[in-house]
């Protein structure tokens, strides 16, 4: 087999002879510490033979005590002993790391597959044969790879909550969310079912209370229900539905609040202040109205004064 000649991704800082010689240094030291663990594990197989599962030949207490005497550590020396007992001599593959062969020691077919390389690489990586066996990389270089070991780590509904929570926290993060349209469709669904559970809860509720409760709720479910818009939410654009969404809170907001309303301890100036600010609202609404059936966003002197002052001044 031609030997492949080794080329310098550096060639400003290194010729293609220096690098060569620091990668043929690095892979015989690597070469030499595969053997090592082999030998190592190899060893210990040869101190307590295996004699099949089942079978208590008290391989802990003899490793522990071992390893206390090479001064080494009784789960690295277990590890060594699995390896090489998924890895016959006859079928370690020269010149390929112990990491590699450590990935691929659960693989029915490692024999094999130890031998081909993915199509495009002449060796090996501990990165491509952890992805090749089914598993993470140990350390995840691409953006998918940092994206799929977030992914399994935030795998439960709960841990995905509190990341998401965390994350949308970093203002930068959140405005980037909330730029994409599909993003802001997902969110409203979810509000929007969230609004409908509340109303089916409430309903609920009243029902355990008394009829007359059951009959006010069952018609603000309607009222809220009939005045849905009836919207595309998976293509209607992100400003229809944030105006559609901001409309539909202060609905049921108020549904919510009004019969709960102490009226009567209302100061004078109180009731003043809601109907100012009411006005200034219905004054919003007739305008944005006008855009949308016009086109035309212009706002008056006379709009102005009443949207940022009122117009019933105390």
């Amino acid at each position: 087999m031609a030997r492949t000649r080794t080329i310098s991704p550096f060639p400003k800082q290194f010729t293609d002879r220096q690098w060569g010689r620091y990668v043929k240094q690095a892979r015989d030291l690597v070469e030499e510490d595969t053997s090592i663990q082999f030998r190592l594990g190899d060893l210990t197989l040869k101190m307590i033979k295996p004699k099949g599962p089942g079978i208590n030949q008290g391989v802990f207490r003899i490793l522990d005590r071992f390893a206390e005497e090479i001064g080494s550590n009784v789960n690295t020396l277990f590890h060594y002993r699995h390896i090489a007992m998924a890895w016959p001599p006859d079928q370690r593959a020269p010149g390929v790391p112990w990491s590699v062969h450590t990935a691929f020691a659960a693989l029915p077919d490692r024999f094999e597959v130890i031998r081909h390389p993915p199509e495009g690489k002449e060796r090996w990586t501990e990165n491509l044969a952890l992805s090749r066996a089914g598993r993470l990389p140990s350390h995840p270089l691409t953006k998918e790879e940092r994206l799929d070991r977030v992914r399994t780590l935030v795998r439960e509904d709960e841990s995905a909550t509190k990341v998401v929570e965390e994350m949308i926290r970093r203002p930068d993060v959140a405005q980037r969310v909330m730029s994409s349209p599909s993003n802001q469709r997902i969110l409203y669904r979810a509000h929007h079912e969230q609004r409908q559970q509340a109303a089916a809860a409430r309903f609920t509720a009243a029902h355990e209370r008394d009829e007359d409760a059951v009959d006010e709720t069952v018609e603000e479910v309607r009222q809220v229900r009939r005045r849905e818009p009836a919207v595309d939410y998976q293509r209607a654009s992100s400003e229809a539905l944030e105006l559609i969404g901001s409309g539909t809170a202060f609905l049921v907001d108020l549904q919510r609040m009004i019969p709960s309303l102490h009226v009567a301890e209302f100061t004078e100036r109180e009731v003043r202040a809601v109907l100012d600010n009411h006005r200034r609202i219905r004054a919003a609404l007739d305008w944005c109205d006008s855009a949308l059936s016009t086109g035309d966003k212009s706002m008056d002197e006379e709009l102005a004064r009443i949207l940022s002052e009122g117009d019933d001044q105390p």
